[in-house]
């Protein structure tokens, strides 16, 4: 017995001696963290002062040789487990003095690569060359994109949430050629025949291809034909509506919310300026619809022939300009809406605007195109599209 509770007593002594050397060591690591956790704020806020408050030269400096600084500030956060918020709001102060906003409206700039600069309303951002000034435009919101790119060379409110007008029939048109078989025989109703503009001249009763309602949907801007699309869906029109809305959100248009194939106007509906080069974009990456696109007419019959009648392009900019494909729309709230791919000297240059008064809106387009090809080589990004 007595040697039992010998052993028995030095194997508690043991095991004493062990949790207080392992209470220690676990108040010596606490410590140390405490003391590394210390070390880091004081770094964090040092280098986050330097970077709101230093000249936008020495943080050209510290690029150059290596070391971004808002690189290291966001390391040096990251680590030490500073909010995000605050990270952010530290984040966008810096950038605040990266940005020039110029007085001039014409002329040109010689940029450092870093700095973004505003002349008549448009972001941009020079290489290390001079380059002219953008034009002004008339519009509340527009954006020019290298589409092979997906750069963004110039921007206004670029996710400025507005009503679209039949630019919408640009993604009723990608949607139609992934969810409606090509052989479908439409039906046409009376609900979609007798739409506002129904300027494909559908005949209710009729029944009609799928290829020629994109024709009459896309050149005249049928709503006809456009509801008819929605119609045609396995589902019907309501499963067609939601195919839209997934399809923009997985082409990553998420300013973009669908409440009708044709784009009138409705409660909820909107888009932006760069979700619509996001639509156009898709929309000639799609055979069956990039080929309407670059027709100039086409003839709308139903399948067994009957009531034949020829329909036109109806988007003035792609009318004009050779090489360019693209869709226009207008309505009362939107006013005039466009979206437009242009090739041009080897590149393809996409522009989209959001309510320009009547007769800007392919003036502007050209003149943000035109300025973005004769700079092409002297623009660096100001954002960048998804999924590019």
């Amino acid at each position: 017995m007595r040697t039992r509770r010998s052993r028995s007593t030095r194997s508690t002594r043991t095991s004493s001696r062990t949790a207080r050397s392992r209470s220690r060591s676990a108040a010596v690591r606490r410590s140390r963290r405490r003391s590394r956790l210390t070390a880091a704020l004081a770094l964090v806020a040092a280098v986050s002062v330097v970077a709101t408050t230093a000249p936008s030269w020495w943080a050209g400096e510290a690029e150059a040789h290596g070391t971004p600084l808002r690189s290291l500030v966001e390391r040096v956060q990251q680590v030490a487990g500073v909010q995000p918020v605050e990270r952010a709001q530290r984040l966008e102060r810096a950038r605040q003095l990266e940005r020039v906003e110029l007085t001039r409206r014409t002329g040109t700039v010689t940029g450092d690569g870093r700095t973004v600069y505003v002349a008549n309303s448009t972001d941009f951002r020079p290489r290390r060359t001079e380059v002219t000034l953008p034009p002004r435009v008339r519009a509340r919101s527009w954006v020019v994109v290298d589409l092979d790119t997906g750069r963004i060379l110039g921007k206004y409110r670029p996710r400025a949430r507005l009503p679209q007008a039949s630019t919408m029939k640009l993604l009723t048109a990608v949607t139609a050629a992934r969810t409606v078989p090509v052989r479908t025989a439409h039906r046409v109703t009376r609900f979609e025949a007798h739409q506002t503009c129904s300027c494909a001249g559908l005949r209710p009763g009729y029944r009609y291809a799928r290829d020629t309602l994109l024709a009459g949907m896309l050149l005249p801007s049928g709503n006809d034909a456009a509801e008819a699309v929605a119609g045609s869906h396995p589902r019907g029109r309501r499963a067609f509506y939601a195919a839209m809305n997934r399809n923009a959100e997985r082409l990553g248009a998420t300013d973009t919310v669908a409440r009708n194939a044709s784009g009138l106007t409705a409660d909820g509906s909107h888009s932006s300026a760069r979700d619509l080069v996001l639509l156009l974009r898709a929309a000639l990456r799609q055979p069956a619809v990039a080929e309407v696109l670059a027709m100039p007419s086409a003839r709308i019959a139903s399948v067994r022939g009957r009531d034949p009648h020829t329909v036109w392009q109806g988007t003035d900019y792609v009318n004009k300009y050779a090489g360019a494909r693209g869709k226009s729309g207008w309505t009362t709230p939107a006013k005039n809406t466009l979206v437009v791919a242009t090739e041009i000297d080897d590149h393809r240059i996409g522009v989209a605007s959001l309510g320009a008064p009547t007769g800007y809106s392919t003036s502007g387009a050209r003149a943000l195109t035109l300025w973005a090809n004769r700079n092409f080589a002297g623009l660096r990004a100001v954002g960048q599209l998804p999924h590019s």
